[in-house]
């Protein structure tokens, strides 16, 4: 499964710090993401960022995890991998959930350590054997006005 490149990536508003986490609404927040930036079809890999909050537990796990597998459905239908970028240490504890307890038929990459942004395109390289980490790049888009650059500066540093 690896290395993929250029690969979107969405941010989908999910509360995570609700002690139960509501599926449907994560699902339905995941799939709006995707709409936003018209990945919604399925036609490529795609990596949902998301921000953990709270304790760890299987319930929340699981609700977590069968949101983003019924709010990614069409991409898994066409074939891609799941891959979940989160910026809490629980990344591998997601990761196995999903092949464990979902029994996806799709690979699942689970990450964590990152921090993400809509509009992101990430680069994940193969598995390096000595450490057992992977090597990861991360794309962001600049706008002019975004950054507090002028189309001046841009264009000075091309």
């Amino acid at each position: 499964m690896l290395p993929v490149r250029n690969v979107p990536v969405i941010a989908p508003q999910l509360d995570l710090a609700a002690e139960e986490l509501n599926v449907t609404e994560m699902a339905d927040h995941i799939r709006r993401a995707l709409r936003r930036l018209d990945l919604h079809e399925g036609h490529q890999a795609v990596a949902v960022c998301y921000r953990w909050q709270g304790s760890a537990t299987f319930q929340r796990l699981d609700a977590f995890c069968r949101a983003v597998a019924e709010g990614m459905s069409l991409v898994l239908a066409q074939g891609h991998p799941l891959l979940l970028v989160g910026e809490a240490d629980c990344g591998g504890l997601i990761g196995i959930h999903c092949h464990e307890e979902l029994h996806l038929t799709r690979p699942v990459l689970s990450i964590d350590g990152i921090t993400l942004k809509e509009l992101d395109f990430i680069d994940i390289g193969a598995l390096l054997e000595t450490s057992g980490a992977v090597p990861v790049v991360i794309k962001s888009l600049v706008f002019p006005s975004s950054a507090g650059l002028g189309r001046t500066a841009l264009q000075a540093c091309a």
